[in-house]
């Protein structure tokens, strides 16, 4: 080595270090330089962005939340309402039920009333006295008994009361006296009204539900009014 390179050498060697502190200086002055405010506002930019993110976040589950409990409401109310038709229709039908078993009441003791008050006052057939009058028995749901006139209005007696069962009873077969045991003869020959042959009849024998025997019926009562028939009142 010659005596130039030595004495240079220290000389390249300041050189290198001047060199690498200026390389140095020059690569802090290129990075970004933040003071306290710059990462005071980064920080909070950041927290803002999570707390954000966080309250979207939780706006969606209590949206999913009301939109279940909107659901839930629905099907309860279905429920409820299927529950209440449900009732409706039992209590409809144990009423229906109740209706019929008290219109069933209401014919057997009609028509036993009837039938013993007809019996009791001598009428020839009193099933017959119970086709013609039950129809004109009304039971009120209290219990009370009323007798309708072809009008369907209550009639009263002449105290001025409800005309009762036995009362109506008797009134039809003091109107209808053919209906009575005794109160015609029943001789069983035959009568001639203007030439004709009348054969005499047991009304016994007649149904009034049936429309040949309610027309044969109502013959017999023209031609009775006019004195030409001759009905047989006894059981044979």
């Amino acid at each position: 080595m010659s005596e130039d390179t030595k004495v240079n050498q220290p000389q390249n060697d300041a050189q290198a270090v001047e060199v690498k502190e200026t390389k140095t200086e020059e690569n802090n002055t290129n990075q970004p330089q933040f003071t306290q405010e710059d990462l005071d506002r980064i920080i909070k930019q950041r927290l803002e962005a999570e707390k954000a993110k966080n309250q979207r976040a939780l706006d969606e589950v209590k949206a999913k939340e009301a939109e279940a409990l909107k659901e839930k409401e629905i099907q309860d109310a279905k429920t409820k309402a299927d529950l209440e038709n449900l009732m409706k229709a039992r209590i409809a039908e144990k009423d229906q039920e109740l209706s019929k078993w008290k219109n069933k009441v209401k014919t057997i003791n009609v028509d036993n009333s009837i039938l013993s008050i007809a019996s009791n006052n001598n009428a020839i057939a009193p099933s017959q006295v119970v086709s013609l009058l039950k129809n004109e028995v009304n039971y009120n749901d209290d219990g009370r008994v009323e007798i309708l006139d072809n009008n369907s209005n209550i009639r009263y007696n002449t105290k001025g009361e409800l005309l009762t069962i036995e009362e109506r009873v008797k009134e039809f077969l003091d109107a209808n006296p053919h209906f009575r045991k005794g109160s015609l003869a029943g001789t069983g020959s035959t009568s001639s009204v203007e030439g004709k042959t009348v054969k005499p009849f047991n009304i016994q024998d007649l149904d009034l539900s049936k429309p040949e025997d309610r027309k044969r019926y109502a013959e017999y009562r023209k031609q009775r009014d006019s004195g030409a028939v001759q009905i047989n009142l006894n059981n044979k």
